[in-house]
């Protein structure tokens, strides 16, 4: 066991705060919970971003000359610890990486698309050189880890991404109503036009959609499917309070599933695609009904079954509950400090 004393983490975070995301929220639940155990974590994001696309996703990464000056000033002050999240995509977690630090360096890797596969094996020497200046490689899943595997210098650890669950945990779902849930950007990965097609072919079934939506997929909705529009975060466990269940019918791409985790922790029963980051997040299953990606009919099918049985919604609800814990911000902080302390010299 490490003495405990105060430590002074430093964050750099490749992405844009003002986009939702899923390394954003890991990132700023993170450094919330290092605060509440009494530590200095302070985290640096890009002001002023530029839209790219990568792979089946989009983020708003650091061009800007007056960004890479901010993270200049932003290592030198005084820390004990530097943790990089992404540190291979541009600018700033490479020049993080090469920025002289005589603190210890972790670095987190989350992307779990096909594309990541391809992109680390094309410069995997690179990329490996790069993540050999880290003094610990921690993967956000097991699928993150396979994504990078060949440009890995060493084994690394496996901490998964995590959450404030305390809004979430007061919510108390609906199950008598018939309100479908999606919360998420419409991006093709993200399954949307699955369940909208699955939608169309119930009859008593009304799908609420939280998240910006493309022109093309609000076309192919009938009247039961009503589109919120980019929503605020805090707002997402009121929308959980008035839904029967959520739904993830992702393709793939996803490491964890950070929004599902917050439905489970909610305790709405849910569906989901049966795609290795869900599974892990669902407890191999267990706490969530998985249907193949991109089924329609067999996602219609598992909804109906879902609203058949009182009895499966409330088991849902709470293994989800149950498993959601495994993700709380107090929980993967203190295995993050475990991991700060053993890199920090006497």
């Amino acid at each position: 066991m490490h003495t405990l004393h105060h430590v002074r983490i430093a964050h750099v975070l490749p992405y844009n705060l003002r986009e939702p995301g899923g390394v954003q929220t890991h990132t700023l639940a993170l450094s919330a919970a290092l605060g509440r155990l009494g530590h200095d974590s302070q985290v640096f994001a890009p002001v002023q971003p530029l839209r790219v696309r990568l792979g089946g996703t989009r983020a708003d990464l650091s061009w800007h000359p007056r960004d890479l000056w901010r993270l200049r000033g932003f290592l030198r002050k005084p820390h004990e610890i530097l943790h990089i999240q992404e540190p291979l995509l541009p600018l700033l977690g490479p020049l993080s990486l090469l920025h002289p630090d005589s603190a210890p360096t972790v670095v987190t890797l989350h992307s779990a698309e096909s594309t990541a596969r391809r992109f680390y094996h094309w410069t995997r020497p690179i990329s490996r050189l790069l993540l050999e200046q880290a003094d610990a490689v921690v993967c956000a899943s097991r699928v993150s880890r396979e994504m990078a595997e060949a440009a890995l210098p060493e084994s690394p650890s496996i901490i998964a991404p995590c959450l404030d669950l305390a809004p979430f945990r007061e919510v108390q779902p609906n199950s008598e109503l018939n309100t479908i849930l999606f919360v998420g950007r419409d991006e093709p990965r993200k399954g949307l036009a699955t369940l909208i097609e699955a939608v169309r072919h119930m009859d008593n079934a009304r799908l609420v959609v939280a998240g910006p939506t493309r022109e093309p997929t609000r076309r192919m909705a009938d009247s039961k499917t009503t589109f919120l529009g980019a929503v605020p975060h805090e707002r997402i466990p009121e929308l959980m309070q008035s839904a029967a269940c959520a739904v993830f019918p992702a393709t793939g791409g996803e490491a964890l599933g950070l929004v599902l985790v917050e439905a489970m922790a909610a305790g709405l029963p849910i569906i989901a695609s049966d795609i290795p980051g869900y599974r892990i997040a669902a407890n191999d299953g267990d706490a969530a009904l998985l249907v193949p990606p991109g089924d329609a009919q067999a996602l219609a099918e598992r909804i109906a079954e879902l609203w058949r049985s009182a009895v499966l919604r409330r088991e849902l609800g709470e293994r989800g509950r149950a498993a959601a814990q495994r993700f709380d911000a107090a929980a993967i902080a203190a295995e993050h400090l475990e991991l700060y302390l053993t890199l920090i010299r006497p």
